[in-house]
């Protein structure tokens, strides 16, 4: 039935098929109620960022293990209580701590990005959207070596509370999306403005990834960073008159690990040029600088997340 509380503890979806025999892990939190209208939030996260048994092994990133996908996901749904919030891992972890989307954006062995006009990133999201629903839609058959507790749990109360009717109504595809990327999940989206300019500049008559993207109302950049020297921020004037010709609301949420690193001084230079240009070509756009005043350090960088939905940047 329509209106019915789920319970919002993480439940993990393993090797889900998305474009082209790519395949991603996914963490999916269910909204607080269920009804025919959700947003969709995806989230790509950083480096270190894992499953909580990987990190518990690896001697520097346990650290930092209350920053782990599941419970990132519960972050998130604490965020957006009545949007489906998906997390996708990385297709690939180096040395169990850089975060690699090469399923979305081609990179080198860290997952530095090396953008191009496509790499099928938007076509790769529709169909883990798709494969998503589809598991929902099967009551979260949950695959072998599946253990986590929690994510049994959660799958076994949502097949309880939620009526086959109600998940037969799941479409995160056809949903309206929010996208988030912190730190190195940022060149993600970073691809994305690639391929919105690829879709509407280079192939104006190729319509067919027009329906995902006019789906896509806020993009939020979370403090975006990675070990290459340049595309921390897109800085092209093309591509960021597309995307405001798009009207997609973009959020920047930054802290001075990032843009007050000097060692990294082209981080600070990328964003000032991004965030100025969208406010000149008239985007709809908000920045934000978080613990202004703070030293830096890592946990600093990772506590955005906590941060970042506070009370100036809700949705309308």
């Amino acid at each position: 039935m329509l209106g019915v509380l789920t319970p919002s503890c993480p439940i993990r979806l393993c090797a889900i098929m998305g474009y082209d025999k790519r395949v991603n892990d996914i963490v999916y939190c269910p909204p607080t109620l269920h009804d025919t209208l959700h947003s969709t939030v995806v989230f790509f996260g950083g480096d270190v960022q894992d499953f909580t048994e990987n990190m518990q092994l690896h001697r520097d990133n346990k650290n930092y293990l209350k920053w782990n996908l599941e419970d990132t996901a519960k972050v998130l749904h604490s965020h957006f209580p009545n949007c489906h919030v998906v997390v996708i891992r990385p297709s690939r972890i180096e040395f169990k701590t850089f975060s690699c989307y090469e399923n979305f954006v081609p990179g080198n062995s860290c997952g530095v990005p090396e953008h191009t006009p496509t790499h099928y990133a938007l076509h790769h999201l529709e169909k883990l959207l798709q494969s998503v629903s589809e598991k929902i839609r099967s009551n979260f058959v949950q695959r072998k070596g599946d253990t986590d507790k929690d994510t049994v749990t959660a799958s076994e109360h949502l097949g309880k509370s939620c009526s086959q009717q109600c998940l037969q109504m799941i479409n995160l595809d056809k949903s309206n999306l929010i996208l988030i990327g912190f730190s190195k999940g940022c060149v993600v989206l970073n691809q994305f403005l690639y391929e919105f300019h690829y879709l509407k500049t280079l192939t104006p008559d190729d319509h067919t990834m027009m329906p995902i993207v006019s789906q896509i109302e806020d993009m939020y950049w979370l403090d975006g960073g990675h070990s290459g020297q340049k595309n921390t921020w897109i800085t092209s004037r093309s591509l960021l008159e597309t995307l405001t010709r798009l009207g997609i609301r973009v959020h920047v949420h930054v802290t001075p690990y990032q843009i007050n690193d000097e060692r990294r001084p082209w981080v600070r230079r990328e964003e000032k040029g991004f965030s100025d240009l969208l406010q000149q070509l008239g985007s709809s756009i908000n920045r934000v600088v978080h613990f202004e005043n703070d030293l830096p350090s890592l946990l600093m960088h990772f506590d955005v997340i906590n941060v970042f939905r506070d009370s100036t940047d809700l949705l309308k």
